[in-house]
């Protein structure tokens, strides 16, 4: 017997074996859905046409002399590569709504040029004769047989991306990846496999790269000894259970990682094929702890997680606490150094960052302002600490990056939030401040009924969203609360399409026409929910809800959109949307109707005064430049944040920096 496996499907079946076999029963490869730039088919399609035409490439290269920089030969080959984009996009008039996600593609085509030119400063020579020497073959097909006893044989095979000639015979196998770090274990599996392939059916020996970008590009090389280690204790007896699932010689298990069901895309085939209680795929959706009803009817509350399950509080940080002792004595040090006399106060230890009050003990506040500059350099010199003195009204702070950061997991803030949180529908969970406290909001409050998040590529922003709306379902079932996810880039809410679906107003909008339809038919539905207010006599939908016993009780709902400057990019289409964003802006809070709108362009044109004079509630992760940081938080500073997750929040008390929370899985 012979059985035919693609080493996608080897992939599959790492993250769940259920998902492989039930994509062979129906004929057809079912990959689960994840958290990546929706142009990564275009990124192979232009790497591939570079690749394909190296010649011409090497040809524009002559003018650049042997022993260039690798700048010079960056600055040669990047118009290239781009020039290959620039013909893809052509082709795809749909991209021109997709701005944002063409600017990373853009900077990922930008840093491959730079490592292909890094490359070729190795190996020396004329740059033009290095680049066809360097860039091997691409789109190779590899296969293998693979013999697993009883006369049975598997054929596995696949395409790997591409193969660099390097220094000597020295071969790089590389997989280029546009999805995120938590993919990393599957993309050493899948180039360790391919490693196997390419010298079992070319006997050519490579060394397994992973290119990732993000846009920004991170390498990962695996020496040859752990890939082939890889292949024989895990991946082969993998494909040896592949073919007794797919032959029903075996029970196909569930898949080890407990987040994958609620996204999966064959949840509901799964049930029907393995009716066994598998908790991650038939609890309720979000593990929500909302009242629901059981098989009698009757509503029960799932039992609250023990308090020693969340995440390490601030109180329990032990590394944190040593880390402020030695940075405090750092800090008087410094000080004293230069004949100031001061000390760092008690120290606020938070997740991402540790604060210090700096007194002066003796003399003016002005000496110890003059010497913060060389004490903020001699930290990042002395301990590697980065750190940024600023100035609280009358109070002098320094605020020092954590060595080592403290994950803020959304599922403890919840535990630790929530008799605030299950009060009433629209309260959220933004992170934890520096002082290790819950940073919460609520969209009732008339200075965060409508929120603004700015952040640029690898801030959180996205990561942030998805966490406050699973903060907001969380204790509240669909008729108290109801979204609307508007995702132009088509990858930011893909999980919530599952595990929120009863939630839901609309499915998952991605385009502009239909975004500002369902808009326009919120401005409709405000208009009708004052005029029942009226009626009644209700100021809004609190007052309204508390006496609607005789009749049904408006849902607060909110509107969710991750960049909305992908939806002003067609003329066309920009102004009708500005009109009735502007409208909900300026109405709909009284009527329980709220925005929530995240850009990674935060500038004069994509918040136009108008709209920002209504978007109350703000959120800035790190930005661009000071002037993004004034449009969204009203100040400077977010541009010096860390990114993934650190921020600055204001709900009308002054901005508060705060790590964002994370929702594992999402």
């Amino acid at each position: 017997m012979t059985v035919s496996f693609s080493v996608t499907e080897v992939r599959n079946a790492l993250r769940c074996p259920r998902i492989f076999t039930l994509g062979r029963m129906q004929g057809r490869q079912v990959n689960f859905p994840v958290t990546a730039s929706s142009l990564g088919a275009a990124f192979h399609r232009i790497v591939g046409a570079f690749s394909a035409t190296a010649g011409d490439a090497a040809t524009w290269l002559s003018r650049v002399p042997e022993g260039a920089s690798e700048d010079v030969i960056a600055r040669a080959l990047t118009p290239l590569v781009l020039d290959r984009a620039a013909d893809e996009i052509a082709r795809t008039p749909t991209y021109a709504s997709m701005p944002a996600e063409v600017d990373d593609l853009a900077e990922a085509l930008r840093e491959l040029a730079r490592y292909i030119a890094r490359e070729l400063t190795t190996l020396g020579g004329r740059p033009s004769d290095a680049l066809t020497h360097f860039l091997g073959r691409s789109e190779l097909d590899v296969d293998d047989t693979i013999d697993i006893g009883d006369g049975a044989v598997v054929l596995l095979n696949g395409r790997l991306d591409a193969l660099h000639q390097r220094a000597g015979s020295s071969v790089d196998l590389v997989e280029y990846k546009l999805t995120p770090e938590s993919n990393e274990g599957l993309d050493r599996a899948q180039v360790a496999l391919y490693r196997c392939l390419l010298r079992e059916s070319l006997a050519i020996e490579a060394e397994p790269v992973v290119l990732r970008f993000q846009p920004k590009l991170t390498v990962t090389r695996l020496a040859a000894d752990a890939a082939d280690a890889l292949v024989e204790h895990r991946l082969l007896p993998l494909v040896r259970d592949m073919a007794a699932w797919v032959t029903g010689a075996a029970e196909v298990p569930g898949p080890e990682q407990p987040d994958l069901c609620p996204s999966c895309p064959v949840r509901a085939a799964c049930a029907a094929s393995y009716p066994d209680y598998l908790a991650c795929r038939d609890q309720p959706p979000a593990g929500a702890r909302r009242p629901l009803p059981d098989v009698n009817g009757i509503s029960v509350l799932p039992a609250a997680p023990h308090a020693g399950s969340a995440t390490q509080s601030s109180e329990e940080d032990r590394s944190g606490r040593e880390e402020a002792d030695k940075l405090r004595t750092a800090i008087e040090h410094s000080y004293r150094s230069q004949g100031v006399a001061a000390t760092a106060g008690d120290a606020k230890i938070g997740p991402t960052i540790i604060s210090f009050e700096v007194r002066a003990q003796r003399g003016s506040i002005k000496r110890v302002d003059q010497s913060a500059e060389d004490v903020v350099h001699r930290l990042e010199a002395e301990l590697g600490a980065h750190a940024n003195y600023r100035k609280d009204g009358g109070l002098r702070r320094l605020e020092v990056a954590r060595r080592i950061p403290r994950k803020v997991l959304l599922k403890a803030l919840l535990d630790r939030d929530e008799a605030f949180l299950r009060e009433k529908p629209g309260r959220f969970v933004v992170g934890e401040d520096v002082a290790g406290s819950v940073l919460h909001g609520d969209l009732s409050d008339p200075s965060a009924c409508h929120v603004l998040v700015g952040g640029a590529t690898a801030s959180g922003k996205s990561v942030l969203l998805r966490a406050i709306i699973a903060s907001l379902a969380h204790f509240h079932a669909p008729e108290a609360i109801r979204f609307t996810l508007i995702d132009p880039k088509r990858v930011s809410f893909t999980r919530f399409r599952t595990t929120l679906g009863a939630h839901l107003a609309h499915p998952l909008c991605y385009d502009v026409e239909q975004a500002i339809e369902i808009l326009e038919g919120l401005v409709h539905e405000m208009e009708e929910r004052y005029q029942a207010f009226e009626a009644t006599g209700c100021e809004d939908l609190d007052a309204y809800n508390e006496e609607a016993s005789a009749r049904e009780p408006f849902a607060r709902h909110v509107v969710v959109v991750d960049e909305f400057a992908d939806l002003l990019a067609l003329k066309a289409h920009r102004e009708a949307f500005l009109n009735v964003v502007q409208r909900l802006c300026a109405k709909a809070r009284a009527a329980g109707i709220h925005l929530i709108l995240a850009t990674q362009r935060p500038d004069a044109k994509t918040v136009p005064g108008v709209i920002k004079t209504n978007l109350v509630g703000r959120i800035a992760l790190r930005v661009p430049d000071a002037v993004a940081s004034q449009i969204v938080i009203g100040q400077k500073g977010a541009e010096r944040l860390l990114g993934r997750g650190d921020l600055y929040a204001d709900f009308g008390n002054g901005p508060v920096r705060a790590q964002g929370a994370f929702l594992e899985g999402g």
